[in-house]
């Protein structure tokens, strides 16, 4: 069974800042509702984009969507205080955008992650920098399944992303990333995989930008 996480509300997104700077519930609503009539089965909030407002930018877009919305929502920041206020106000379980292998995204993750009952998206990144291989994804993926196990997450609540990377710089990447799926369900029964499958074809020339 596919999941499918629409991503559209993004204050990085022109149009969505400025709902949210002019208090649009109408574009936000209609926005959400577009995404849940196209088939997404989570619908990810991310309102980083404003410096220094994404705990109310945050607060606003949930309090909005939760009016309209039928399917869970995947919350997306960095910032373990706006997850843990995020988290308080959804009515479902959500999906959590997300918890990598660099220290200082990890260190401040884990915390948070404890004793919570939501899905998590695990990112395949550490300090070095992105995958160089299949083996390193898959290497990267136990690790991260063990450490979440470790503090009481489900295997079936991880969602591990194998980091999708363009095959403008490298055309094999694509058979990497497909080689790191089949490497990672063999062997982590019941993980599941997730990725920004549209980063493939970032940088070529006929790439279209629905913003």
């Amino acid at each position: 069974m596919f999941v499918v996480v629409g991503e559209r509300i993004n204050t990085s997104r022109k149009k969505v800042q400025e709902a949210v700077i002019d208090k649009d519930y109408a574009y936000i609503q209609n926005d959400v509702e577009k995404q849940q009539a196209a088939g997404a089965t989570f619908i990810d909030v991310n309102a980083g984009a404003r410096i220094g407002y994404e705990r109310k930018d945050m607060e606003w877009l949930l309090m909005v969507i939760q009016e309209v919305v039928t399917v869970p929502l995947c919350l997306d920041s960095p910032d373990p205080e706006v997850l843990e206020m995020a988290y308080d106000m959804v009515k479902e379980m959500p999906m959590i955008n997300s918890i990598s292998l660099e220290k200082k995204r990890y260190d401040v993750m884990v915390p948070f992650l404890k004793g919570k009952d939501c899905n998590i998206v695990a990112l395949c990144m550490d300090d070095s920098g992105m995958p160089k291989s299949t083996q390193d994804v898959i290497d990267r993926a136990g690790r991260l399944v063990k450490d979440l196990e470790g503090i009481g997450v489900k295997r079936e609540a991880i969602y591990i992303d194998p980091l999708i990377q363009p095959i403008s710089t490298d055309g094999t990447k694509g058979l990497m990333a497909m080689d790191a799926v089949r490497g990672i369900m063999g062997k982590f029964p019941g993980v599941h995989t997730i990725c920004g499958l549209s980063n493939i074809s970032f940088g070529l020339p006929q790439r279209k930008n629905y913003q």
